[in-house]
C-alpha cells in the first residue's frame, strides 16, 4: 500500500502542478479507490459465502481508505522534508 501511495503522490505532484493540495489528495484517493475496486474486489475469500464477500470487501475498503488518507498526508510531509518535493516560492 505504501509503495502505491508514494507512486501516486509523486505522479500527481509532477502532472498536477495546477491543482491545489486538497485537489491532489482527492485525486490520489480516487485513483487508489478505483485501483482497489478493480483489483481486490475480485479476490475470492475462502470459506466465506459469496453474498458475504461484498460486505467484507466494503468494510476492508473503508478501513483501507482511512489508512490511505493518513498515508498520503505522511508521504507528502516526508517528501517535502527530505527534498523530494521542492518548496514553491513566489
Amino acid at each position: 500500500m505504501q509503495i502505491t501511495v508514494a507512486s501516486v503522490v509523486q505522479v500527481i505532484e509532477i502532472i498536477g502542478q495546477d491543482l491545489t493540495g486538497p485537489d491532489k489528495k482527492a485525486l490520489a484517493m480516487d485513483l487508489i479507490s478505483n485501483f482497489y475496486d478493480k483489483s481486490f474486489t475480485i479476490v475470492d475469500i475462502p470459506v466465506v459465502p459469496t453474498i458475504m464477500e461484498s460486505i467484507i470487501h466494503k468494510y476492508v475498503k473503508t478501513f483501507l481508505m482511512i489508512l490511505v488518507s493518513s498515508s498520503i498526508d505522511a508521504t507528502v510531509t516526508i517528501f517535502r522534508n527530505t527534498g523530494v518535493f521542492l518548496k514553491k516560492y513566489s
